[in-house]
């Protein structure tokens, strides 16, 4: 892989880690609001989003691909990178003192959070990606316009 490649790589990288970050950060938050308001954390709580959000990173980038797939493939892709971040998550949560899971809800709506921020990433990095590749074939156009004019 050349620099140029693992550079896009890194950049692509950092961008769905803050993406992630601030989507689990607002998971938590809206779950603790609803199943857990008693609960009370230290300043240790403020790693986990971090944690989470480098386990979805790397699951990604492991299961991505320079070749072009079909949609199939990059479906069986996505599914392989969603269960390794919920498999992960799920142990994680399981070996924590810190995650209640002995309550009946825990399980359910941690899969379920899991779930929805990535949906939810993979949704807004659509967007993104597509308007920047708008943005591309408009440049693209241009260019082509003012090489067949001058």
């Amino acid at each position: 892989m050349t620099g140029k490649k693992w550079k896009e790589l890194f950049i692509q990288a950092l961008r769905l880690y803050t993406l992630l970050v601030t989507l689990i950060v607002v998971i938590m938050m809206i779950l603790g609001y609803l199943l857990d308001r008693d609960r009370v954390f230290g300043y240790d709580a403020f790693l986990s989003p971090l944690v989470y959000a480098l386990i979805g990173t790397v699951a990604t980038v492991i299961t991505r691909s320079d070749q072009e797939l079909s949609v199939r493939n990059l479906i069986i892709r996505k599914v392989i990178s969603l269960l390794l971040i919920e498999g992960v998550i799920l142990l994680i949560a399981l070996n924590a003192d810190t995650i209640p899971t002995e309550k009946s809800w825990v399980i359910p709506s941690l899969t379920l959070a899991v779930f929805a921020v990535f949906v939810l990433t993979h949704i807004i990095l659509y967007f993104i990606d597509r308007k920047e590749a708008e943005k591309l074939n408009a440049d693209l156009a241009r260019f082509q316009e003012k090489q067949m004019n001058g």
